[in-house]
């Protein structure tokens, strides 16, 4: 196919005429056109805007600015090397899927007929994301948690075709989720025709707790609630009895069938029946044989 004929069957060309979104994709220099199409991005000394460390002008198209703000932020926020059975993996302070899906919301849903750029703030205690153009219609920010609200759909529909942006609405859940992940608070979102849309990302103190120790607490949290819950399901699918049989099996491994008959006070074919329908349910299982063999407790 012809170069036209590809830009015209995704909707890119007006007559002869590029459109607006093909324009932002493609231009070698996307401000010739639209003034607003430039990403600053400014690292700062301290928690204020006194001492500017470093700051930098992306002035290209959409995509190179957005693999060229995340190359800055990744190299201006702090990572942490962890070694793991001989592997050394690399961990940015913030979760790194997080951060992309903020610079591309703030890519794809600003307002392009603004000729305000979008500014990210990198302060020592926190990441300030800001792009020009406020919540369309009468939506409300808790709206964005459940479903998309594109400014502009078609070039969040090119993104959406680069495997860049989902639809289905779910980008700041996914940033709460990673975020929690890192034992890190919710980032903060602002949202008004003045300030434009803003999200906060809090900075961790790695001194306090390196990531690693953060993750190791998350997974064991993790770990601690599916524990319970799985210990809930199994309370709910075994009786009183059973109940008690699993007790006395963790208490001392090596009881008998007879042994449990005696302390329940009922029949062995009543315990050995139990026994038989703790083992289905997988919830214990007999090491070795009738004899010199001992339980465990799944």
């Amino acid at each position: 196919m012809s170069r036209e004929d590809i830009l015209r069957n995704l909707k890119l060309l007006d007559g002869k005429n590029m459109k607006n979104a093909g324009v932002l994709l493609f231009c070698k220099e996307a401000s010739k056109h639209f003034g607003g199409a430039v990403i600053i991005c400014s690292a700062f000394q301290g928690n204020d805007k006194v001492k500017i460390v470093d700051s930098k002008k992306f002035d290209a198209d959409l995509f190179t600015n957005f693999e060229e703000v995340y190359k800055f932020l990744v190299y201006r926020l702090n990572t942490e090397y962890i070694i793991t059975s001989g592997a050394r993996i690399e961990k940015l302070e913030l979760p790194e899927k997080a951060i992309r899906e903020a610079i591309l919301n703030a890519i794809v849903h600003r307002d392009y007929f603004s000729n305000s750029k979008i500014q990210i703030h990198i302060f020592s205690d926190r990441v300030e994301i800001n792009n020009p153009g406020g919540l369309i219609g009468n939506i409300k920010i808790e709206d964005l948690y459940k479903r998309s609200f594109p400014r502009n759909n078609l070039l969040f529909g090119l993104m959406q075709r680069m495997d860049l942006v989902e639809e289905i609405g779910s980008g700041l859940i996914r940033i709460n989720q990673m975020m929690e992940e890192f034992l890190l608070p919710h980032p903060v979102i602002k949202a008004d025709d003045n300030l434009g849309f803003e999200i906060v990302f809090k900075r961790p103190d790695l001194q306090k707790m390196s990531i690693e120790q953060r993750m190791e607490k998350y997974n064991k949290q993790v770990t601690e609630k599916v524990t319970e819950k799985m210990t809930e399901k199994m309370t709910e699918k075994v009786t009183e009895k059973q109940q008690l049989i699993i007790s006395y099996i963790k208490e001392n491994k090596n009881i008998t069938i007879s042994e449990i008959t005696k302390i329940l006070n009922v029949s062995r074919k009543t315990v050995t029946a139990n026994i038989r329908q703790l083992k289905e349910k997988g919830l214990i299982k007999r090491i070795g044989p009738d004899k010199g063999g001992y339980w465990v407790v799944a």
